[in-house]
């Protein structure tokens, strides 16, 4: 929710074009994907399994987009204007790909980094050329006030029917070999784990 307010605060559009989800198939892309199609968005979301495109059309995705389209590193230093915005849970070669690819006067709303810190093939040229914002988002700093804002957000804009989908229940016992799960990329949405169970 943080990543849409953000977007929305530096004049997202829903007439402008798809908004990109990377990461789509975990925890903060399912919210997102979820959230930017309730509201109205063309939801592009960005995933390396495809067993997971069913599960993303019933959050609201309209297209999916392979991981391996937007995971090479290129020199060149803008690619056609495809994405309306973005929300970037993965960094690396992804979100240096991804930059490239903005429409002008766009923005990447970015909130993880599964794929690495670095910003792997990124230049300057998407800033200065095309006017693309990128905006940190910090999820552990954040002033009450902004929280309270994202809360009443979520409780209108996230469509709790997509809610049994996206959580997962575990138990503590579970952690062991969802851990291994988890680096393998087999787990989709978010895990609640009952530590009373």
């Amino acid at each position: 929710m943080l990543a849409v307010l953000a977007l929305e605060r530096q004049g997202l559009a829903k007439n402008n074009g798809p908004v990109l989800v990377t990461g789509a198939a975990g925890g903060v892309g399912s919210v997102a994907t979820a959230i930017l199609a309730n509201l109205g968005y063309e939801v592009a979301a960005v995933t390396g399994r495809p067993e997971t495109a069913d599960y993303l059309k019933e959050l609201g995705a309209t297209q999916i987009v392979p991981r391996e389209d937007l995971a090479e590193v290129t020199r060149k230093p803008l690619e056609a204007e495809v994405w309306a915005s973005c929300i970037d849970a993965v960094a690396g070669a992804m979100l240096g790909r991804v930059l490239k690819q903005m429409k002008y006067g766009t923005s990447v709303a970015a909130i993880g980094l599964a794929g690495g810190a670095a910003i792997e093939g990124a230049l300057i040229t998407p800033f200065i050329l095309r006017g693309v914002n990128l905006l940190g988002i910090d999820s552990v700093l954040q002033p009450y006030v902004s929280r309270v804002e994202a809360w009443e957000r979520i409780a209108t804009d996230l469509p709790m029917d997509k809610l049994d989908a996206m959580v997962h229940p575990a138990m503590l016992s579970d952690l062991p070999a969802l851990g291994r799960d988890i680096l393998k990329g087999q787990v989709k949405g978010r895990v609640l784990v009952d530590i009373n169970a």
